[in-house]
């Protein structure tokens, strides 16, 4: 019932009789009533075990498509290695106090400010010194920023966000203050790593400048000049008056001087220093996240264990141990890149607001952990950071199905790109995918002159994450023989950009002196997504944000919201956004008066009928609606984790798990030409099949949220023992509602697992 990917317009007055053929795979699982058994399926099996590893087959692999599921959980295990460890060292050994030695290549990887082969030399990213204003692009640039490292000239009106009312910290392009609070660089002259005498307190974006000059001159910042470097400003004094955002991952507190744990990727395996992103490691000890240890040193524990805060969300990787924890482990076996720092550690390094990049960060007070989907684009994180920690992870390139490469494109467009000056890649100028395909095309580069992996298979073993809003439709064509995962599944060679947001169009050519066969000649002739060799996995979603689901445990209400969907109609967007589909639906409701007649809840946070808790209202919807924004959207994640039915609307697009779930089991599919018939479509579905999706959405959720991490999975068993603690939790009318309570394991097939589970069946592909 692929309606849209067909093409096909079926009218309202066949819709029951098409809905009633549902696949069967579905009618076992769901029953002879669609909710209560009638046959041993996946629906009696529930009632019966929880979902563990040891869970029967049918279980775990229910409401799946082919067999990849069954493949991977009945594969033999494979005997479990020592890890190689290596030994080629690094001139000079301590690359200068500027990086941390990889002893499997033999080279420094340097922090940000520097680079080169002793990370000696400097790499500078001036507080928009040289920088393109954000007006016109095409403009010649304006200098801001003196020697001294302070502002030239504060009544330059032009406003660039990094654009510094104090002290530049020109490694990153971080401002700090002036003054008796402010920053001391390192004299000038100092070796590389050399910290500055004092740091400051930071004073980031022009958000936090004065709005005029000390002899009141108009000024580029937006407070009073005596907030900021008054008597009593915040620059000057202890205890100011006026206290900004802090705005940096590392400090925190009223006045911005409490240190606070920042976010590296596996926390440097307790072997090393974080610093913003990236990993200075213990002696000895390699690798982005220090999990590695030079050959014929002995192993040293890991700080993970004795430090609260680190101990309750991470862990020292399993590939680290010796002897490894286990005699045996199951395929696929991953390598992860320790790439150039440029690609992924120095870009986290680079951002000024602790949740941007990052799917997890800590907090005051005791450093406690903060997991967010604030970032839309956090999956880069969590995937990475899940693998870095996974039984998967292997440090034997030799012994690897695959070759994970974590790069962090998606935080380059904002804020990196449209920060400072640097780093650009292949030329400043054009759309923000641009930099994107061509750090890619760079990141290859590098692997090629650094490793001899991807030259053997043709790249088929590389997989590459795309989280960005139209995914890997901009990626560069040297990628076409990988392995995507993106968020945007949409087919078809012959693809236009989409977006409403003009940055980010993807076919819009820019030519350069840096590159002057301009850019899409790399990125041209491929889909943005093929189902053969690719796969559309969800966003995140922090725990939080389903915490009244019942399938959570929360207390089960009644459906009485017939649909629901509440986020950007497109009251102010371009046409294209959301291919219109938005903007109709809410048309069509608004004109009819389909909230008070149908209880049919479409709006934007100013109608007033979908205010409310919103995971509360996902709670008590039937059907929710799934369609595109600017490009993906994670509203299919939000509707499955709440047992709402999914109502998909993007034709030629893949929703997440398409090619590998019986999406049509738990979910209606409705081609875009038929939108103006969505009330007739929904209201003509029988009960038994509603009943019988909302049965299936409950042996499928689990695959839409990220569990592995130790964290993640120690608060959903606190949200759902608190959720089943609570009084109210049994439905009040005595009646079943569906699809039911959670029960068993977080962590089984989680949507870590699942793609971990079907890369398995990739194997022969990456080995053709």
């Amino acid at each position: 019932m692929l309606w849209a990917s067909r093409g096909a317009r079926l009218p309202a007055i066949l819709v029951t009789v098409a809905l009633t053929s549902l696949h069967s795979v579905a009618q076992e699982h769901a029953g002879a009533t669609g909710a209560e058994g009638g046959h041993e399926g996946a629906s009696h099996l529930e009632r019966k075990y929880p979902l563990t590893e040891n869970a029967p087959l049918q279980l775990r692999c229910s409401a799946t498509a082919g067999d990849w599921c069954q493949k991977a959980l009945k594969q033999e295990p494979i005997p479990w290695r020592t890890a190689p460890r290596g030994s080629k060292d690094c001139s000079p050994a301590d690359c200068n106090n500027a990086g941390r030695c990889n002893y499997d290549t033999g080279l420094c990887e340097c922090t940000a400010g520097w680079t080169g082969s002793d990370c000696a030399t400097p790499q500078k990213r001036p507080c928009t010194n040289k920088q393109r204003t954000i007006a016109d692009p095409r403009k010649e640039p304006t200098s801001f920023i003196g020697p001294d490292k302070r502002d030239l000239d504060w009544t330059n009106m032009a406003k660039v966000y990094s654009r510094c009312g104090g002290v530049c910290d020109d490694d990153v392009a971080i401002c700090y203050c002036d003054g008796p609070m402010g920053r001391i660089p390192a004299p000038e002259g100092s070796p590389p790593g050399t910290p500055p005498i004092r740091r400051g307190r930071p004073l980031v974006t022009f958000h936090m400048a004065p709005t005029t000059t000390w002899d009141k001159k108009p000024a580029f910042g937006e407070h009073e000049y005596h907030l900021v470097y008054g008597p009593q400003g915040y620059c000057n004094v202890t205890e100011p008056i006026w206290m900004p955002n802090c705005g940096l991952d590392d400090l925190a507190g009223q006045n911005c001087d409490e240190p606070l744990e920042p976010f590296c990727p596996g926390a440097c395996s307790g072997h090393g220093r974080c610093n913003l992103g990236f990993c200075f490691c213990d002696d000895g000890y390699y690798g982005h996240d220090c999990s590695r240890r030079k050959a014929g040193l002995p192993l040293l524990p890991s700080r993970i264990p004795t430090t609260p805060w680190l101990a309750s969300v991470v862990r020292e990787p399993p590939a680290a141990l010796e002897p490894p924890p286990r005699a045996t482990r199951r395929r696929p076996l991953v390598y992860v890149y320790d790439l150039e720092p440029l690609f992924q550690a120095r870009l986290l390094q680079y951002r000024i607001s602790p949740p941007w990049c990052v799917h997890r960060r800590h907090d005051l007070p005791g450093n406690h952990t903060v997991w967010s989907d604030m970032w839309v684009y956090a999956a880069d994180g969590m995937l990475h950071e899940s693998l870095l920690l996974s039984e998967h992870r292997t440090f034997d390139p030799e012994e690897a199905d695959f070759f994970f490469v974590p790069h962090q494109a998606s935080c380059l467009p904002f804020p990196i790109g449209s920060w400072a000056d640097w780093p650009w890649f292949r030329g400043p100028g054009g759309p923000r995918p641009r930099q994107m395909a061509n750090m890619l095309m760079d990141t290859v580069e590098w692997i090629n002159a650094t490793h001899p992996f991807w030259q053997r298979r043709g790249g088929r073993d590389h997989v590459f994450l795309f989280t960005h809003d139209e995914g890997a439709c901009w990626a560069p064509n040297v990628l076409n023989n990988s392995i995507w995962l993106t968020h945007w599944g949409r087919m078809g060679l012959d693809h236009k950009s989409q977006t409403a947001f003009w940055q980010d169009i993807y076919d819009m050519e820019a030519k350069s002196p840096h590159q002057p066969e301009g850019w899409l000649v790399h990125t041209k002739g491929h889909a943005c997504y093929n189902p053969e060799k690719d796969l559309v996995i969800p966003a995140f979603k922090q725990p939080k944000h389903y915490i009244h689901s019942p399938l959570l445990g929360a207390p089960s209400k009644p459906r009485d919201l017939f649909f629901f969907f509440k986020g950007d109609v497109g009251k102010h967007r371009a046409p294209q956004y959301s291919r219109g589909v938005r903007q109709k639906i809410y048309q069509l409701a608004k004109a009819g008066k389909w909230h008070e007649e149908h209880k049919f809840f479409i709006g934007g946070n100013d109608d007033e009928h979908v205010h409310g808790d919103y995971s509360e209202m996902l709670s008590r919807a039937t059907f929710c609606l799934v369609t595109g924004g600017d490009g993906w959207s994670a509203r299919l994640e939000d509707a499955v984790l709440h047992g709402c039915i999914p109502v998909i609307i993007f034709d030629r697009v893949h929703a997440v798990f398409e090619s590998i779930l019986d999406l049509d089991s738990f979910s209606v599919r409705i081609a875009e030409a038929d939108v103006e018939k969505i009330l007739d479509i929904l209201k003509a579905l029988p009960e038994r099949k509603i009943k019988a999706k909302q049965a299936h959405l409950g042996h499928v959720w689990h695959r839409f949220r990220y569990a592995s991490l130790p964290g993640l999975a120690t608060e959903l068993l606190a949200l759902r023992q608190k959720n089943t603690d609570d009084p109210s939790a049994a439905p009040s009318d005595g009646a079943l509602h569906l699809p039911r309570p959670f029960k068993g394991d977080d962590t089984v097939d989680d949507a870590f697992s699942t793609i971990m589970q079907w890369l398995h069946s990739r194997i022969p592909y990456t080995r053709g």
